[in-house]
């Protein structure tokens, strides 16, 4: 026993010592990586090294270091915006700030040919004294949090102790004034406040806007002062700037990220994830709410929690943790390699419009067939080993329904003729109504028609109802009597339109000043009284109408309301696909109504292009009542 015991013992100091060794290559490897950089990270690494009060300090400051050479930092903004940063940092916090945020950022960006500031890795440029000061800084932090609160040391290095949240400018006062802003919160939750108040209030009061065309303004991740100052920019942004919020204060913290939907044609999402003790929460930077209830039943491929340090089982990011399960449910899956293709990296793939296929998730080989494990459901994807750039498909697209079942869509030779395709983009999902929202908040809105600008006593022209469209409608009004004024009246609704146009008996539209109230919008110059489908006006009880020279009779009046524009357009080129190994199409067509008509191969995935405007589209089937189906989306016939 005691000779077992003694090869146990020695076993143990064999495997601490390869640990140890292991550990010291990999610090020694990063030190290596920092080039002229090196003395600055070893003057931290001597600070604390020697110092058995600092031993905890040390440990994250190797923590750091040795996983720094996987960070980048953009090196400066980008010059020429300071003013356009400091201009929208006075403006009110109004309707029209995003509005007048964008034309200063468009002008700055149309008068200069702007070069991308460069991405270097964070380990030769850190400075010993930020190193230091971060740590001291998280440090302090951590202590003030009560003891049952308090986070791990080992979730304090990956989502407390880190300088920054992703490739944004490093500022080396960003950390100590955020605290100091924010040092409220430590009294909030003396006082027993939740998380999820502490979280919301912060977003309340900060009333950050997603602008989601932000980078083509912009080219680069906003630094925080910058987010300050704007209170917009894309979701990672919003999410860089409360992570270093709650990090600062010593709470746990992390951007949560889907690298696509499977429900939109070219993006993923990202949003704030924070703990303290037993509590989490998780939401949006610029809505109230836990994601974990809306985001249920939505079509989610996976979900990753951003990590500071380097992940050995990852899904897709070695600096991202899989926390799919947390959010949806999930399955696992083996997909027979019918297409006998080579075998090498096993990756899943979701549609994507640009690219056709985006990638979501590695997986693992086995006789031959590819594994994925904790995929989402609700979701459609395509199985694929990776050679190179070069995706080789080992089956055809699947779809996981809710209830866990797949079903794959290999085209029959029977054909289903003369199928009526009235969309190109799903409406609606779990999370989104949005696009239904536009067309029955139009329900109750009134056409009035008055003699004075008060609209006293005014006559009701006609109630709108039971609407429920994307496409313009025209409508013959009853009554004979002339006014000098009419308007589209949202009746105390917060209503959009994008079209509203007023005729007379033969037909021509009558022009007159254009009277409103209460448009919190109106987008470009003409509103509703243009051609333009982008264009829009609305608001919460508005008005929106004509003044005419004498008294006029409105034969007719036609309106649509604000929508996505993927229904079909009439003269827009369409052009329908199958998928049968690769993309193959069924024909073009110029649309001569709302509706077009294919003839397309039963069980086959489709997508079509609208080949004139427009860029949101998606996948979908044809149901046996040859009605599109749309893989991911809510279905409303």
């Amino acid at each position: 026993m005691r000779k077992f015991k003694t090869i146990i013992y020695l076993q143990l100091v064999f495997l601490a010592l390869i640990s140890c060794s292991r550990a010291d290559s990999v610090l020694k490897d990063s030190l290596n990586k920092a080039g002229d950089n090196k003395l600055e990270l070893e003057k931290v690494l001597n600070f604390y090294k020697d110092n058995s009060e600092d031993s905890l300090k040390y440990k994250a400051a190797v923590f750091l270091i040795e996983n720094m050479a996987n960070h980048y930092s953009y090196q400066s903004v980008v010059s020429g915006f300071e003013g356009v940063f400091d201009s929208i940092n006075k403006y009110p916090m109004d309707g029209f700030r995003r509005g007048i945020f964008e034309k200063l950022m468009d002008s700055v960006s149309q008068k200069r040919n702007i070069p991308k500031p460069e991405l270097i890795s964070d380990v030769k440029t850190v400075t010993s004294q930020y190193l230091i000061n971060t740590i001291e800084l998280s440090f302090e932090a951590w202590n003030k949090i009560p003891k049952k609160k308090k986070a791990s040391f080992n979730d304090f290095c990956n989502y407390i102790l880190p300088y920054k949240n992703s490739d944004e400018p490093i500022e080396e006062d960003a950390r100590e004034k955020l605290a100091k802003k924010y040092s409220w919160v430590y009294k909030q939750l003396e006082n027993g406040a939740t998380l999820h108040s502490i979280a919301d209030s912060i977003k309340s009061e900060f009333r950050f806007t997603v602008v989601g065309q932000m980078r083509e303004l912009y080219p680069i991740p906003l630094s925080i002062s910058q987010i300050e100052k704007s209170r917009m920019g894309v979701c990672d942004d919003g999410v860089n700037y409360l992570v270093n919020v709650f990090r600062s204060l010593g709470i746990i913290s992390a951007k949560e990220m889907i690298s696509h939907w499977g429900n939109h044609y070219s993006m993923g999402h990202s949003w704030l994830y924070v703990k303290y003790g037993d509590e989490e929460y998780s939401t949006d930077v610029s809505r109230k709410g836990d994601v974990r209830e809306e985001y249920l039943g939505e079509s989610i491929p996976k979900v990753n929690r951003a990590t500071y340090s380097f992940q050995k089982d990852f899904t897709f990011s070695p600096l991202a943790k899989d926390v799919t399960a947390e959010y949806v449910p999930t399955v696992n899956i083996t997909i027979n390699n019918i297409l006998n293709t080579p075998q090498s990296q096993p990756v899943l793939y979701v549609f994507d419009r640009n690219s056709q296929w985006a990638p979501v998730s590695y997986g693992k080989c086995k006789d031959e067939n590819n594994v994925y494990n904790g995929i989402g459901v609700n979701v459609l994807y395509l199985a694929a080993n990776q050679d190179g750039n070069s995706i080789n498909p080992i089956n055809y697209p699947f779809f996981v329904d809710n209830t866990k079942k797949i079903h794959f869509f290999r085209p029959s030779k029977f054909i289903l003729d003369s199928v009526p395709l009235v969309r190109k983009y799903g409406l609606t999902s779990a999370k989104t109504k949005t696009k239904m929202d536009w067309m029955t908040s139009l329900n109750d809105n009134l056409v009035q028609g008055a003699n004075n600008q008060n609209f006293d006593n005014a006559k009701t022209l006609y109630r709108i109802s039971n609407f429920n469209s994307t496409h313009l409608k025209k409508m013959v009004l009853k009554q004979q009597e002339k006014f000098r004024y009419v308007r589209f009246y949202s009746n105390k609704k917060e209503s959009f339109l994008v079209k509203l146009a007023f005729y007379d008996a033969k037909g021509k539209e009558l022009k007159g000043e254009v009277v409103k109230e209460n448009n919190a919008i109106l987008k470009w110059d003409n509103g509703v009284f243009d051609d333009d489908p982008g264009s829009y006006s609305g608001g919460r009880d508005f008005t929106l109408g004509l003044k005419f020279k004498k008294p006029t009779l409105i034969h007719s009046v036609a309106f649509q309301a604000r929508n996505d524009g993927n229904h079909i357009n009439t003269g827009d080129e369409y052009e329908l696909f199958y998928w049968d190994k690769e993309w193959k199409t069924l024909g073009r067509q110029i649309a001569r109504d709302t509706v077009l008509y294919y003839s397309t191969p039963a069980n086959s995935l489709l997508w079509l292009k609208d080949n004139t405007n427009g860029k949101e589209e998606h996948v979908f089937t044809i149901d046996k009542n040859k009605k599109q189906h749309w893989l991911g989306f809510d279905n409303y016939k």
